[in-house]
């Protein structure tokens, strides 16, 4: 009986470290997202679902950008004289960083930081596209020197703080976004389970304390 005993108290403090594990996660969890949740090219206010994007419709589960701005945005931008399709859409992923629900890591001081990856691809893709009436591959060495000469900023995008096109995120349609609530439901029930856990724990605490005086004395008196 004692040995029964001992192992679920055993199992107790098992559950209960384990609850303590999911209570740091949730808040590490809840600090990274809401980190991400401010659009700075719109004063700060906070993304929320679009769902009649008709352009840059990978956002429509959390955007930034309104169809209202977005359809602004795009009609004051004219195609490049010889941009080829490939060219049009680099130029149309570009943007659309004004929807991206996280682009105050990259939208700062109002001025755009590229990642150099996106920039080369860009730069590939309408290098013979005329630009100021020039060849732009003729203006340009490289990708960098190319955003560079937009007055954006250029940064590794290692470093995570930069404009970069996912195009798992355009396939999707929005989709990695509504993992965010579907995560937040899990770890409501294990916070529901951990309580669960914590309240069978304050009662069986005294039974555990008078079992470690029982077996102290088992001891001694041998």
């Amino acid at each position: 009986m004692i040995g029964r005993m001992m192992r679920s108290a055993s199992k107790r403090s098992d559950n209960v470290l384990l609850c303590l594990l999911v209570i740091v996660f949730f808040c590490v969890y809840r600090v990274r997202a809401e980190d991400i949740q401010y659009c700075s090219f719109f004063s700060n206010r906070a993304p929320s679902p679009q769902p009649t994007l008709k352009n840059c419709t990978w956002f429509k589960s959390n955007s930034c950008c309104m169809q209202e701005e977005i359809a602004a945005t795009f009609g004051n931008v004219k195609p490049l004289p010889g941009a080829n399709e490939k060219c049009q859409n680099y130029l149309n992923y570009l943007m659309c960083y004004i929807c991206a629900p996280n682009q105050n890591v990259f939208y700062l001081r109002e001025r755009l930081t590229v990642c150099k990856e996106f920039c080369n691809n860009f730069y590939e893709a309408c290098r013979y596209a005329i630009l100021k009436g020039s060849v732009i591959g003729n203006l340009y060495p490289n990708g960098s020197e190319f955003c560079l000469s937009r007055s954006f900023k250029v940064d590794d995008a290692s470093n995570g703080k930069c404009f970069n096109h996912d195009f798992q995120e355009e396939t999707t349609d929005g989709v990695m976004y509504t993992v965010y609530p579907l995560l937040e439901l899990l770890i409501g029930a294990l916070l529901l389970q951990c309580l669960l856990v914590w309240e069978s724990w304050s009662v069986v605490k005294l039974g555990n304390i008078h079992l470690t005086n029982l077996l102290s004395w088992k001891t001694a008196d041998i």
